[in-house]
């Protein structure tokens, strides 16, 4: 009999819920929560978002971006790029459509479909030659779509018009 007895519930443990807070207090103890706490300590620098299955097109963007006032986060397939997106809150999401662990499609929909995420603009990367997946993207809800082998002037252009990057001065 005593096996039907149960145990009062303890509340239910989110770990989403605790990283995501764990992860906001640590960047508010560094300093840098990019002015969610207090909005008048926003910091300037824009955070730009690389989705991309391919190490060699973040770590270009990276080294590329380094002659100018911006941080890099990196995110190399789909859930672990809809997971940064929430937690780090960036200005702007470069994304590829084909990666593992959820392709662009699927990461698109969910960024538009998260309140956190919703209003990022999303400049989607693509190696792929279908010519409908362009107007299925920005449908989606993408703001610009580019083909892949890009020129960097072509991409900083179009980075510039969604976030401020100025050079760095040091």
């Amino acid at each position: 009999m005593s096996s039907l007895i149960s145990k009062p519930s303890r509340p239910r443990k989110r770990p989403l819920q605790q990283a995501v807070q764990a992860r906001l207090a640590k960047r508010k103890a560094n300093g840098n929560d990019g002015g969610w706490s207090d909005p008048s300590k926003a910091t300037r620098t824009p955070r730009i978002l690389c989705i991309d299955d391919d190490p060699e097109i973040c770590r270009t963007l990276e080294m590329r971006l380094s002659d100018y006032q911006a941080e890099v986060l990196v995110a190399y397939f789909g859930t672990q790029g809809f997971w940064e997106a929430i937690t780090d809150h960036p200005d702007l999401i470069l994304m590829d459509v084909s990666m593992p662990s959820g392709d662009g499609r699927f990461v698109l929909e969910s960024l538009r479909n998260n309140q956190a995420t919703e209003g990022i603009p999303v400049i989607v990367l693509t190696g792929m030659r279908d010519p409908d997946l362009q107007a299925e993207m920005l449908a989606l809800g993408a703001d610009s779509f580019l083909n892949k082998p890009i020129h960097f002037d072509v991409l900083l252009s179009e980075m510039q018009s969604f976030v401020e990057l100025s050079k760095r001065t040091e």
